[in-house]
C-alpha cells in the first residue's frame, strides 16, 4: 500500500512534471525539455519505483484529459520510465553515477525506438514528418542564402535516412543533464554523491573499434542499394562517429592535462571542430586510434 507521504510526493511529482510539460510551449522549452524525467528520478530515488507508479499513472491520465491526445500517454510512459531506472539505480548502494547515466540513456534510447515505431506503423505520420523537414530544410537553405552562402544542402531525401540516428544523439545528453541537477537536491537530502569518471578517463571498449569498420564495410557494400539496410547501417554510422569523435576529445583532454594545459585550450579544440571540417576528422581519427590501440596507456602511465 501507498504511504501518505508517497501519495503527496506523488501530486508534488505531477504537478513540477506538468509544469515543466507545459513549458515546452514558452521560450523556456530550449532548456526545460531537457529535464522532462527529473521529477520522477528524484520521486523513485527517494521512495523507490514502486512508489512512482502512482504519480505516472495520474500524469499520464491528466495528460489524456488536458491534451485529448493518447500519444501523450505514451510520451509520459516513456519520460516516467527513464527517471524511473534512473532513480531505482541512483538509490542502490554500489551503483555509480555511470551506472546511473548509461540505465538512463538505455531506457530513453529503447523507449523513443518504440515510440517512432508505434508512430509510423499504427498513426501513419511519416508524410506529415516528411514534409515538415522537408520545409525546415527549404528554410535553412534560404537562411544560408541570405547570409552568402550560395552552397546548396544535400538533398532531403538523402538525409532522411540518418534522422533516426540524429535524433537518438539529440536526447543522449537527456540522462547526463537529469544527473547533474538531479544530484544537487538528493545530495542535500542526506544521499551519497554519484559521479561520472573524469572526462579525460572515458573509454570505450575496444570491440567499437572492430564493430565500426565491420559496419563500415558492410556499408559499402551493400549500403549503395535502394533497399531498407540503408536506413538501417546509415544510423549507425552517424551515432558511432559520434562516439568516437568524443573518445578523441577525451584522449586530447588526456593529453592536455599530461602536459598541464588548461581549459581554454579544451575550448579551443572544440571550437576548431565546429568550423574547420578538416579538424573534426583529426578529432574523429584520434579516437578511433585511442580506442583501437594501447596508445593512451602510454600518457597514462606518465601521468
Amino acid at each position: 500500500m501507498f504511504r501518505i507521504s508517497d501519495i503527496r510526493d506523488g501530486i508534488i511529482t505531477v504537478l513540477l512534471f506538468l509544469l515543466i510539460t507545459f513549458s515546452l510551449i514558452t521560450p523556456l522549452s530550449l532548456l526545460t525539455v531537457w529535464f522532462l524525467p527529473l521529477p520522477f528520478f528524484l520521486h523513485t530515488s527517494k521512495n523507490g519505483w514502486l512508489s512512482a507508479l502512482f504519480p505516472m499513472g495520474l500524469g499520464a491520465l491528466l495528460l489524456w484529459v488536458l491534451t485529448g491526445q493518447p500519444l501523450n500517454v505514451m510520451v509520459i510512459f516513456l519520460v516516467a520510465a527513464t527517471g524511473m531506472i534512473m532513480g531505482g539505480l541512483y538509490r542502490e548502494d554500489s551503483s555509480t553515477g555511470t551506472d546511473v547515466v548509461l540505465g538512463g540513456l538505455t531506457a530513453v534510447w529503447a523507449g523513443s525506438l518504440l515510440l517512432l515505431t508505434v508512430m509510423v506503423l499504427f498513426l501513419d505520420i511519416t508524410d506529415q514528418m516528411s514534409a515538415l523537414f522537408q520545409q525546415e530544410w527549404e528554410r535553412n537553405q534560404e537562411i544560408f542564402q541570405a547570409y552568402g552562402l550560395n552552397e546548396p544542402l544535400p538533398e532531403w531525401s538523402s538525409m532522411m535516412t540518418v534522422v533516426p540516428g540524429m535524433l537518438l544523439l539529440m536526447i543522449a545528453p537527456v540522462p547526463l543533464l537529469n544527473l547533474i541537477v538531479g544530484r544537487r537536491w538528493l545530495v542535500k537530502q542526506g544521499f551519497p554523491k554519484k559521479y561520472l569518471p573524469p572526462f579525460r578517463k572515458w573509454h570505450l571498449p575496444r570491440s567499437f573499434f572492430y564493430f565500426y569498420f565491420f559496419v563500415l564495410l558492410v556499408f559499402l557494400i551493400f549500403g549503395m542499394n535502394d533497399n531498407h539496410q540503408v536506413l538501417a547501417l546509415s544510423n549507425i554510422v552517424v551515432i558511432l562517429f559520434v562516439f568516437f569523435l568524443i573518445q578523441g576529445f577525451s584522449f586530447i583532454s588526456l593529453l592536455l592535462k599530461r602536459y598541464n594545459r588548461g581549459r581554454g585550450w579544451m575550448i579551443s579544440v572544440i571550437a576548431l571542430t565546429i568550423f574547420i571540417p578538416f579538424a573534426t576528422m583529426v578529432v574523429h581519427f584520434l579516437g578511433i586510434l585511442d580506442t583501437g590501440t594501447r596508445i593512451r596507456s602510454r600518457f597514462q602511465g606518465e601521468e
